[in-house]
């Protein structure tokens, strides 16, 4: 069993997910937005940019996996690609919101591009650094701090870019929205930048997760393809993230557009994850006494429940903003379980197969969620375009009506299919332990015999 982990390592590693998510969040809450209300794309158009986008990076995530996970250097397999990635990361970022004074077709290509380089980078970063968590340690209890810190930093980060990005966007451009975006842009990189560095200075990777052999590809499929834990939490994955897309990308336009409260976009995205930050720390300790999969469970039953009395508030502000802290809560629980059980799913498949591949791993359930991003914001482009939503002007009532029962039914469907596929998830703190046990006397006795 892996040395508890110091707390100078433990918020080190964590604070990282600070950094994705000042790019991850910032682009999920308001790329979109940008794209239809500022640069002047179709909503159509945009939706597709950033599918194509995603995907791309969903395919790239398990190469590079892959390839983190068969790296060799004296910093370890992960920890140099974080080090030598953060920098171009920030700088592809930037490129996004360049303000270029393109139109049409120019323009589409140019965003398309900008996106491509940047989702390169961030597979690039991002695979190595979730990957990591499982090569710290092999305590299933350890991750589960980790993963709890991680989820604080990511909401943390999250409160302040849904509360601070639309102000700063205003005083830092001068009225000039797109200028605003491209300055907030470049502070959002430096802080990356900053934040990931530390990962790389404060972590280490433990040398008990690298003594299994190093796989080949054929060796990683067969442990994939057996590893019934992996695909019951990427099952759940792909559900929340299609859900979670339909719900927080329409919000904006809701609020904009629906009582012209577009003040409020802030705040009701701030009390989202805040109130996702708050509930962490009491998710995690119920996970510390029942197991993942209760939380997990438990945080997708309130999820619908605050799908239901959103659309049913019909608008009232404090009704509403008591579901957005509802679904906040729940939010919490999902954010919270699926980065503590996903590296369990490692030992899980090297236990089945005497293979073990963290990087494939994670690269794959990357794929899983990206694509589902990609797919979902394409889609959603198109629903807004059939709906009848034109940028910046008012719309009719029917395509308020639709972007409400959007918001509805798509998540909640999404949420009971994710809930299946959790309910049979097979895996608690001392099954894990005892699989982690077995796979350290099959390796001891395979020292031995070749010593013999």
């Amino acid at each position: 069993m892996s040395a508890r982990l110091t707390w100078p390592r433990r918020l080190g590693y964590g604070v990282g997910d600070m950094g994705f998510n000042l790019f991850f969040t910032t682009a999920s809450l308001f790329l979109l937005l940008f794209y239809t209300d500022v640069a002047g794309l179709a909503p159509s158009t945009a939706g597709w940019i950033m599918a194509a986008a995603l995907i791309w990076d969903a395919v790239t995530d398990p190469a590079m996996g892959y390839l983190a996970s068969r790296t060799r250097s004296r910093w370890g397999r992960y920890r140099p690609w974080i080090l030598f990635g953060a920098v171009p990361l920030a700088a592809s970022w930037a490129l996004i919101f360049l303000p270029t004074g393109f139109t049409g077709v120019a323009l589409a290509l140019w965003a398309l591009a900008a996106q491509m380089l940047f989702r390169t980078f961030y597979t690039i970063v991002s695979m190595p650094y979730v990957s990591l968590s499982a090569a710290m340690t092999t305590d299933s209890r350890e991750r589960g701090v980790l993963a709890a810190i991680r989820m604080l930093s990511a909401t943390a980060a999250g409160l302040g870019i849904a509360l601070l990005t639309l102000p700063l966007v205003e005083r830092l451009g001068g009225g000039d929205d797109a200028l605003g975006f491209f300055r907030v842009a470049l502070l959002y990189g430096l802080l990356a930048t900053a934040l990931l560095l530390m990962v790389f200075f404060t972590s280490r990777e433990d040398p008990a997760a690298h003594e299994a052999p190093l796989p080949s590809a054929a060796d990683m499929i067969r442990m994939l393809r057996s590893n019934r834990a992996f695909w019951l939490v990427s099952g759940s994955l792909l559900m929340a993230s299609f859900g979670s897309t339909f719900f927080g990308k329409t919000l904006p336009y809701h609020l904009k557009y629906d009582g012209d409260r577009a003040a409020l976009i802030g705040p009701a995205l701030a009390t989202i994850t805040g109130c996702a930050f708050l509930a962490i720390p009491l998710w995690t300790v119920l996970m510390q006494r029942t197991s993942k999969r209760i939380v997990s469970l438990s945080g997708t039953g309130l999820a619908v429940l605050a799908y239901l009395l959103f659309y049913l508030a019909d608008g009232a502000l404090p009704a509403m903003f008591a579901t957005l802290a509802l679904l906040g809560i729940a939010s919490g629980a999902a954010y919270l379980t699926f980065w503590a059980m996903l590296p369990d799913t490692v030992e899980y498949g090297e236990w089945q197969t005497g293979v073990r591949a963290e990087g494939i791993v994670f690269g794959l359930v990357s794929f899983v969620q990206k694509a589902a991003l990609g797919i979902a914001v394409g889609l959603l482009g198109e629903v807004l375009t059939a709906i009848g939503y034109i940028a910046n002007r008012p719309q009719p009532a029917d395509t308020l009506a639709d972007m409400r029962l959007v918001m509805l039914w798509v998540p909640v469907a999404c949420s009971v299919a994710g809930a299946a596929f959790i309910f049979r998830y097979p895996l608690d703190a001392a099954m894990h332990a005892a699989l982690v046990d077995d796979i350290g006397k099959r390796r001891a006795a395979g020292l031995e015999e070749t010593a013999a």
